[in-house]
């Protein structure tokens, strides 16, 4: 292998990071998502995504944005019934579409910041799941750059093994995007569960991808000269 292809090479590995393949599941989650109405954000008056088809949407669904004059907060819970503490305990999940779930109205994504909070469930679908107090902020993540089957992983371990602790029998997490985007803009969110490892689909550092490509370029040329 020539000095370039080797230089190149380097680019490459140093630019990604690796992501955990086989990290073990603790509990899957129950997923829904429950929408407010006539622009009052304080309480949960119907659901976007539930058990029931609520619109036809499909169940196990996280919405998160605005539609219309509805803030709309994507919601999964888990039970926490037969489960020990544990170690390390992400909650993940994965985006399934840069959109919202209504075909027209909030049909486009948003670039913002979704915050990611704990509360207190009961492994049911509740509307006042949407208000429910916050018994944790744990971090926020940037929806600019997300795409369709990307991965999402937030470290809960303190507050996964706090609940076992105080004996509750659920865990509740809420997606909420604050703050709240002025025009009907979502993204929708599904696969929740809990992990003993971080799945975040990893993408190349910042300020990497043009020196990623200039690698490359170098590397045709240089093939080129050998031809």
């Amino acid at each position: 292998m020539n000095r370039v292809a080797i230089a190149v090479s380097s680019i490459v590995s140093s630019c990604f990071i690796s992501v955990p393949v086989h990290a073990a599941l603790i509990t899957d989650g129950f997923t829904f998502a429950v929408a407010s109405a006539g622009g009052d954000f304080s309480a949960g008056t119907h659901f976007h995504s539930n058990t029931g088809g609520t619109f036809g949407n499909p169940a196990g669904k996280a919405e998160v944005g605005r539609y219309s004059t509805e803030e709309v907060r994507g919601l999964s819970e888990y039970d926490l019934t037969g489960l020990a503490a544990s170690p390390t305990a992400f909650v993940t999940f994965n985006v399934f579409k840069a959109g919202g779930l209504f075909v027209g109205e909030n049909d486009t994504p948003f670039d913002g910041t979704i915050d990611i909070e704990i509360y207190e469930g009961n492994n049911t679908e509740d509307l006042s799941d949407f208000e429910a107090p916050t018994v944790a902020y744990v971090t926020s993540f940037a929806t600019a750059g997300l795409s369709v089957g990307d991965v999402i992983s937030a470290d809960i371990t303190t507050w996964f093994n706090q609940a076992i602790t105080d004996g509750w029998t659920s865990l509740g997490i809420r997606l909420r995007n604050e703050p709240l985007h002025p025009t009907s803009q979502a993204w929708t969110f599904d696969l929740f569960r809990l992990t003993t490892e971080d799945e975040t689909t990893r993408i190349p550092e910042p300020g990497m991808l043009g020196l990623l490509g200039v690698g490359i370029v170098a590397l045709g040329m240089a093939r080129r000269r050998q031809a």
